[in-house]
This record gives C-alpha cells, structure tokens and sequence, in this order.
C-alpha cells in the first residue's frame, strides 16, 4: 500500500484596503487582524519597510489593548507567534503560515507562506504600490481577494 501525502491547502492572497489614509489608522486595523490571526492559534510574520515601522509598530503592539497581549518579537530576537521584520525573513527558522506584507515592494517569497495579507490605506504611495504588487500576485498565478473596509 501506498501512501500518498496529503496535498497542501492552496495559497491564498487577501488585499484588505481601508477607507482611511493615516499610519495610525492603518496600524490599528493591523492589531486587530493580528489579534484575530493570534486567536486563531496561527502564526504571523509581518513585513514593514523600515526599521523605524518595524519599531514604531513594536510599541503599538504593546500599548494596543491593555488585556490583549500579543506574543511579539522583533527580528527573531526570541521565539514569539508574531515576528516583525524590515526586511526578507529567514524562511529557515520560521513558521511559514501567515505573511502580512506592509512592504512597497512584493514579496518574491510569498509563496512559501499559506496565506499573504496586504493591507493598502487611501494614500496614493500605498495605493500605487498595492497595484504593482496585486499585478506580480497575478502574474504569478494568483488571484487576490479584495476586502473593502470601512466604505458604504
């Protein structure tokens, strides 16, 4: 008897775009995605373009909501459910389950990640960058599932 492995879920990308154009407001709505991803009992590695947001967002984790404490780590300083990176994680020593990409530039290795999430605000950079990454999500085979939040 044979035994076959079981096929791997499909690879998905979801674009969530919020009817708002501040960090603070975009920010936020990442917490609560994390915290949701966090109950879930899966593991996020979020992608920001700078060190100064990888910090910047480090302290919001932290003042978020004062009973919601969110398992973080900046770097893969230490083992945490939650990494935040500026740059390329270490695909070798993470778990490969959810990427929330707040990078401008695509993430060439999403597709060793279950799930990718952007998250896009009204700004016209993000904008603008959003639409070059959802066309590489497309060249590449996928096709990305549009979340609308906050328009009538």
């Amino acid at each position: 008897m044979t035994e076959t492995a079981s096929p791997q879920p499909p690879k998905d990308v979801l674009f969530y775009v919020l009817n708002s154009d501040t960090a603070e407001a975009r920010e936020a709505f990442v917490c609560k995605l994390i915290n949701t991803i966090y109950k879930k009992q899966r593991k996020s590695v979020v992608r920001f373009g700078s060190t100064d947001e990888v910090n910047r967002f480090d302290r919001q984790l932290w003042a978020w909501k004062p009973t919601a404490f969110l398992p973080h780590a900046i770097e893969q300083q230490y083992p945490a459910p939650i990494q935040l990176f500026s740059e390329k994680p270490n695909p070798n020593k993470l778990d490969k389950d959810v990427l929330i990409n707040l990078h401008p530039e695509f993430p060439e290795f999403f597709g060793e990640y279950q799930r990718t999430i952007e998250v896009l605000d009204q700004s016209a950079y993000l904008l603008q960058m959003g639409r070059e990454r959802w066309k590489a999500y497309r060249k590449s085979g996928i096709e990305p599932t549009i979340h609308k939040i906050g328009f009538d």
